[in-house]
């Protein structure tokens, strides 16, 4: 029988960035948006990765994951970053988009 760990859930945004908005884009998490989620959920674990493939189109591609260990913190990014993905938008524009996803740890 497999070691079953403990359900968790991942809070993802992925990112399509034009290369010359790199920096701003990477200012923008440094400064914005893991300083309001450390806000909001203290202490929670995040990874940056870059998506490595070839249909890219010239964009860089990046997923921005938050390792939420229950459905309250979850929920609590979710929602309380709304208004901060939506400043996102005015700022960026068509430059960077992102879309955000949920996943759940099935094993």
């Amino acid at each position: 029988m497999r070691n079953r760990q403990a359900k968790g859930y991942i809070f993802n945004a992925s990112f399509y960035v034009n290369p010359d908005q790199y920096t701003q884009w990477r200012d923008w998490l440094d400064q914005r948006l893991f300083p309001f989620v450390e806000k909001i959920v203290p202490g929670l674990r995040f990874q940056v990765f870059e998506v490595l493939s070839e249909v890219n189109q010239g964009m860089l591609v990046f997923s921005v994951q938050f390792q939420c260990s229950d459905k309250e913190q979850l929920e609590r990014i979710q929602n309380e970053t709304l208004p901060v993905f939506e400043e996102f938008r005015m700022q960026f524009g068509e430059q960077v988009t992102h879309f955000n996803s949920i996943l759940s740890r099935i094993l």
